[in-house]
């Protein structure tokens, strides 16, 4: 059982959200698709984003 907020899977973190964009979220949720999901999906399309948006040497580090 795991305790404390990491596991071999993954990792918990806390954030404030504001209510407008918590709003914005829950509207555009699909069908048993949780915040969760959302908001990993989210993160990692933001993280392509910035990595294809940075020059081609830097991204060597």
């Amino acid at each position: 059982m795991a305790t404390g907020s990491i596991n071999n899977k993954s990792q918990q973190l806390n954030a404030r959200f504001p209510h407008d964009v918590v709003a914005e979220m829950e509207s555009s949720l699909e069908d048993g698709e949780t915040k969760a999901q959302f908001i990993i999906t989210a993160v990692k399309g933001e993280i392509k984003r910035r990595q294809r948006k940075q020059p081609k040497d830097e991204s060597k580090d």
